[in-house]
């Protein structure tokens, strides 16, 4: 099973239309879950996104789908975010020989 994680901020005279785009966000296809959205208010609004790919032969398309889906806030001033493909801890070991 695969994982991305999806890390960015915003500031906050802009939530409301962040708000607005997400609500019109495009769907993600049926093999990508989103496992947990965070976020948390540190001056600007800062948020954490967890998506959950069950079929590691779609990890690419999985990504792009991802990527798409985030375009939405493209021209929102300040929008700023970060895709991070991730491994679970056994999965990482295996990695360097302990898995």
């Amino acid at each position: 099973m695969a994982y991305v994680v999806v890390m960015g901020s915003f500031p906050a005279h802009v939530g409301m239309e962040v708000g607005k785009r997400f609500l019109k966000a495009e769907k993600l296809p049926e093999y990508v879950k989103t496992e947990h959205v965070f976020n948390a208010a540190v001056g600007e609004t800062t948020f954490f996104s967890i998506y959950k790919i069950e079929d590691n032969s779609k990890y690419f398309d999985a990504i792009k789908a991802i990527v798409k889906r985030f375009s939405i806030y493209m021209d929102v001033v300040g929008y700023k975010y970060t895709l991070y493909p991730v491994l679970e801890a056994k999965d990482a070991l295996s990695l360097v020989g302990l898995g």
